[in-house]
């Protein structure tokens, strides 16, 4: 259960190490650490560690004061819908959040709460609409389990006028939209998903949290759902199949949204008030090592908290931003970046006792000692016949995904490997809008990737596929109607963010960044320019002209000269709709352009059923074994997803 760490004082030296971190950034600390032959220790490692409850109190004192900016309900998304209020739910909830915290504007906080639940009291659309309902109640939870009658914080400024509405408008929504019957998971394993992966865990997340209150009000305790069942009895079958959820997501591969930096919050914060709230033991611990699973995958894959390899459902304007809710978070678990005060789901984040392991946090601040190393990760996202599109989605047996990427210093480089498929083989929340590409060290959006141009939505359905091996890369547009959808041009973002020195030719464009040399040519076609304010879009002019890119490290090579030297020299072949290219490290790879066969590197065919579920110095298991090995240098964790 939830034990409030406050605000802790350790010794000078952490003091010291704070402030210097906080004026002058990690480098400058990890040098000073050096010649004090701290680097990498424990006890640094643990004073970052302790000095969390200090930066978030830092973070939550740039919110002292701070009035509600009340933001407006729109019209509705979609035909149907009820009106759009998610920000504006966010807005009095957030506001609730930061006053109950800092203890300042109690009425005003209460008054939030309850104008909240007023919008939705005896309004059922919205508690159907998947856009507006559930979006905030993490928060709204959190701020009942600290600061309610029975809170852990500081019990009972929440108003009991608050309190009982905010339990009236729990009922009205559970006891329509939480339903036993969807807590089976013997038959589906839990990879049956309701309408998005995150909605999927958000709405059993709201059902789980919802119960557990509502069983213990005398109120609402013996009253049923419309499907016959008590609160208690819906706690109780959603706490079980919440187990089962977790054990499958660290035998398989964690999430379909892969590496998403959006929705990957939305999917993170019921986790973390499981781990916070859950009332039995074993679904803490469960919560726990999950959480642990997924950082320590976030850590070996990030450039100062800026995460790279191939990602799914990135909309395009997101595609170019470093700065996200992870990259946020990393000031507060390792004290890098810049102070971010909370914000939306980051409350939950930023206030739960979750800390990162010491052995995590090794691998994501010594980039340099890292070195270079490859990760291979098995993922879910083929689905099984006839259930690729909403409003459920079933998983099929075998993912036919592998995320590969390649790590150093300077740059990450990632991609997802598949067969060419239709795109009806592919579960939707799998093929949307994948992200392959690099990102470079230096600044969050210093960063080239592929991607298609979308329409109106915003949304393009299984782009491409890819052949890589370190940080060479081929990537194809595949062909429209059959194989992708919503697939316009192929092109590739580069950014003017610490990206420079721009050399065109012989079909090769050449560039170079804070430590890295990058080139890209399109294969079979000419190209143009698009340019835009933070970047530049190079557009094949045949649309499915294979493009190539290179990416290595400047100390690699002499100077700038040279690596264009030895990239105008390579090899390329395409004969019988087989392109064969031998790279920069002098594997040679191939891609069948007509689809026949899986791409392959160095004669060997694409393994896309690896028994390694995840593969790489750092993270390590067999494929649905349920043991996760975590390892640097002389720290090791082992996770265990069984049911003891």
């Amino acid at each position: 259960m939830y034990k409030p760490i406050g605000i802790k004082n350790d010794l000078l030296l952490m003091l010291i190490l704070l402030l210097f971190f906080a004026k002058n950034g990690r480098s400058e600390i990890r040098s000073s650490c050096q010649k004090m032959g701290l680097e990498n220790s424990d006890s640094i490692l643990i004073r970052i560690r302790v000095g969390y409850e200090q930066r978030r109190a830092l973070a939550f004192e740039r919110l002292h004061s701070k009035p509600l900016v009340r933001e407006a309900v729109m019209p509705p998304i979609f035909p149907g819908g009820s009106n759009f209020s998610r920000n504006y739910s966010y807005s009095l909830i957030d506001f609730a959040f930061k006053c109950f915290w800092l203890n300042e504007q109690i009425g005003a906080a209460n008054s939030a709460l309850i104008e909240n639940c007023n919008y939705y009291i005896g309004y059922p659309q919205a508690y159907k609409d998947k856009d507006s309902f559930y979006w905030a109640s993490d928060e709204l939870c959190r701020i009942i389990e600290f600061f309610g009658s029975r809170g852990a914080l500081r019990a009972g400024l929440v108003s009991k006028e608050a309190e009982e509405k905010i339990f009236l408008m729990m009922w009205q929504y559970s006891k329509t939209q939480s339903k036993v019957v969807n807590t089976e998971y013997k038959i589906s394993k839990t990879w049956h998903i309701d309408e998005s992966e995150n909605h999927h865990i958000q709405r059993f997340y709201c059902a789980w949290h919802f119960a557990k209150f509502l069983k213990e009000q005398l109120l609402y305790k013996n009253l049923k759902y419309d499907d016959g069942f008590t609160a208690s009895e819906h706690f109780a079958a959603w706490n079980d199949y919440i187990k089962q959820w977790i054990l499958e997501r660290g035998r398989r591969g964690l999430f379909i949204e892969m590496a998403n930096d959006g929705y990957g919050l939305e999917t993170l914060k019921g986790i973390y008030n499981f781990y916070d709230f859950g009332t039995d033991k074993q679904l803490r611990e469960l919560s726990g090592k999950l959480l642990d699973f997924y950082w320590a995958v976030w850590a070996q894959e990030q450039l100062n908290g800026v995460r790279g390899g191939g990602k799914s459902r990135v909309y395009p304007e997101e595609s170019s931003r470093g700065r996200t809710p992870f990259w946020k978070m990393a000031w507060y678990y390792l004290g890098i970046n810049e102070l971010s005060v909370p914000e939306g789901n980051l409350y939950t984040l930023i206030t739960s006792n979750y800390r990162m392991p010491l052995v995590v946090m090794d691998i994501a601040l010594d980039i340099a000692g890292r070195k270079n190393y490859e990760i291979t990760q098995r993922q879910q996202g083929l689905a099984e016949k006839g259930f690729f599109t909403p409003p459920v989605y079933h998983l099929a047996e075998n993912g036919g995904l592998v995320r590969y990427s390649y790590c150093t210093p300077e740059f990450i480089a990632g991609t997802l490997l598949c067969d060419a498929r239709p795109y009806e083989d592919w579960t939707m929340i799998s093929s949307q809008n994948r992200w392959v590409g690099v990102i470079f060290n230096g600044n969050p959006d210093s960063r080239i990737y592929a991607q298609c141009q979308t329409g109106k939505d915003q949304r393009a359905y299984n782009q491409f596929w890819c052949v890589q091996k370190k940080g060479s890369i081929i990537v194809q547009k595949l062909k429209d109607q059959l194989y992708s959808r919503g697939a316009g041009k192929m092109q590739l973002w580069i950014s003017k963010i610490n990206i420079g020195d721009l050399v065109e030719k012989n079909g090769w464009v050449f560039m170079k960044t804070n430590g890295s040399y990058t080139a890209i040519k399109c294969i079979d076609s000419d190209y143009s320019w698009k340019e835009m304010k933070m970047g530049n879009w190079l557009v094949c002019n045949k649309d499915y002209s294979p493009v190539i890119l290179e990416v290595a490290r400047q100390v690699e090579f002499t100077d700038y000269d040279a690596f264009q030297k030895k990239v105008l020299k390579l090899k390329y072949t395409l004969k019988n709709e087989l392109l064969t290219y031998s790279s920069l490290n002098g594997d040679i790879l191939t891609l069948s352009l007509d689809y026949k066969d899986r791409p392959t590197v160095n004669g060997v065919k694409t393994n896309l059923e690896p028994d390694m579920g995840i593969i790489s110095p750092f993270v390590q298991s067999q494929f649905d074994s349920g043991i996760i090995k975590i390892v640097k240098d002389n720290r090791n964790l082992v996770l265990d997803f069984k049911l003891n």
